[in-house]
């Protein structure tokens, strides 16, 4: 303690106690030290002195009345309160809501929220990808599966539902006897996969393409497209395409009769293009001389009045048009009296002696004869031909307007792609006359 009467020395102390909080600062190593200066702090807390402490400024946050937001409105409003007296500046405190009523707002707030939610659903909501999307635009039906219109696709698939329904992918488990069948539900209609399928044809789709457009998997796109073309590829085979005699003399056009009346078929070659196996003996095979490239080679036949009447399977593209004739199995369907329409290429005249058949070309150019020249004759029957044979061309252009053959074949088609080309092929009797 320290007394006025005392002796003050520099080894004098004063108790901490009597100094105000002010008269303290804190250092920058957090050491708590009396303020320096000429007019510095001096003891002033004494028993004697009776110092009452500040009064605390209490603060209470009103609510928020509602308001234009440019106004100036200050939340916090410090409120001083005396010792053991009331405030009376606080709000009115808020009328009770009975309970009922409250269940009322509420209920009305989640209708409120419903309805928001419905009608954010319908801004949002995309339209399903599938064939029902394009019920009155024949122009994009056409455009994605090659069908004139839209009735005409439902022709087709009504033709195709009875057997479709009962088509599944099939997995094949083991067990100790046999081999039993699993399968999986759908996860599409089946009018979608037909669909799915004649996108995937028509304009050559990528099968990831395809699994955002339809929101499946990509291998499950991969197997439905397999399942659908092994299975049009059976069901479009068993149509006997090879019209009889009778049937081609009766649709024949008037120009075929008045020139080539005895016409069967107009036959030729087309190649598609495909990737380049690794393996040197296969791609040996593959390689065409005429498109200089690996290709796969196809024989078709058209009826005189422009219907596709015969597809052969695919040969390798080193095989020329002749032994593709051969093989394919069109002499077979060939009878007495007919005639075949050919390109210069098909030099199978012997073939069809055997069968009683002939054979309607261009002439050859003999340089031994007209000093290398046709003569008015040969001129005017290479053009009769041309103007008549002109349609088989126009028959594999209709079928390569299938974008999947546009580009190089993937080798991972392969084991599908015979299948692939025949039903191709064989859809194209259902896009109408091409004469």
């Amino acid at each position: 303690m320290f007394f006025f009467n005392s002796q003050v020395t520099n080894a004098t102390k004063v108790c901490s106690l009597h100094f105000k909080p002010t008269d303290y600062k804190w250092t920058a190593t957090g050491r708590k030290d009396l303020k320096r200066g000429t007019n510095g702090p001096v003891p002033s807390v004494f028993s004697w002195t009776n110092e009452k402490p500040p009064r605390r400024i209490l603060k209470r946050k009103l609510p928020t009345p509602k308001m234009d937001r440019t106004e100036n409105n200050d939340s916090d409003v410090p409120i001083c309160l005396e010792p053991d007296q009331p405030p009376t500046d606080l709000p009115n405190p808020l009328p009770s809501i009975p309970f009922e009523d409250r269940i009322q707002n509420l209920e009305e707030k989640v209708r409120c929220l419903e309805s928001q939610k419905k009608k954010l659903e319908e801004e949002l909501h995309v339209e399903h990808f599938g064939i029902e999307r394009f019920t009155s635009d024949d122009n994009n039906v056409q455009f994605y599966t090659g069908f004139p219109s839209y009735s005409s696709f439902i022709a087709f698939y009504r033709f195709c539902e009875p057997t479709a329904k009962n088509m599944t992918s099939k997995y094949y488990l083991n067990s100790s006897e046999s081999m039993s069948l699993a399968g999986r539900p759908r996860c599409m209609l089946l009018i979608d996969e037909l669909f799915m399928f004649l996108c995937r044809l028509r304009l050559g789709l990528l099968e990831q393409d395809l699994s955002i457009r339809f929101n499946c998997s990509v291998s499950t796109i991969s197997r439905k497209i397999v399942t659908w073309v092994n299975f049009l590829y059976f069901v479009l085979g068993n149509i006997n395409i090879w019209l009889p005699r009778d049937v081609i003399d009766r649709l024949m056009p008037q120009a075929f009769k008045d020139t080539y009346p005895s016409t069967r078929v107009i036959i030729d070659c087309t190649e598609i293009k495909t990737q380049r196996p690794s393996s040197l003996v296969i791609g040996s095979q593959l390689y065409s001389n005429y498109k200089s490239t690996n290709t796969f080679k196809a024989l078709v036949g058209i009826a005189p009045h422009g219907a596709i009447t015969f597809v052969s399977s695919l040969y390798t593209g080193c095989m020329s048009d002749n032994e593709i004739t051969k093989l394919s199995g069109l002499l077979d369907l060939l009878e007495a009296g007919d005639s075949v329409m050919a390109d210069k290429g098909f030099t199978i005249n012997e073939l069809l002696n055997n069968k009683q058949a002939s054979l309607n070309i261009p002439p050859f150019l003999r340089n031994s004869l007209n000093n290398g020249q046709f003569s008015p004759q040969q001129v005017i029957e290479t053009q009769t031909i041309a103007s008549v044979r002109i349609h088989v061309e126009r028959a594999i252009r209709r079928i390569k307007e299938n974008h999947l053959f546009d580009s190089y074949l993937p080798l991972t088609l392969v084991g599908s792609i015979n299948q692939l080309w025949t039903v191709a092929c064989l859809l194209g009797n259902f896009r109408g006359p091409l004469l």
